[in-house]
C-alpha cells in the first residue's frame, strides 16, 4: 500500500463519520421543535408570522 491510498482511505472515513454526526444533530431531540415550527410556517396566518418575525431580534440574538 501507498501514501496516496491510505490518505483516500482516511478521507472516506472522515468524511462518513462527518455524515453520522450531521444525521445525528439533524434527527435529535433537540432539533425537533425548531423543524416543527420551521413546517409549520405556510399554515400559520399572516399576522401570527408578521408578530413571530417582530418578537425575534434582528441579529438573531435572545431577548
Amino acid at each position: 500500500m501507498d501514501w496516496v491510498t491510505i490518505g483516500r482511505s482516511l478521507f472516506t472515513v472522515v468524511c462518513f463519520a462527518f455524515f453520522i454526526v450531521v444525521l445525528g444533530i439533524a434527527y435529535s431531540k433537540r432539533s425537533k421543535n425548531r423543524y416543527e415550527d420551521a413546517a409549520n410556517l405556510p399554515f400559520l396566518d399572516d399576522d401570527k408570522v408578521q408578530e413571530a418575525e417582530q418578537d425575534q431580534a434582528s441579529n438573531g440574538a435572545k431577548k
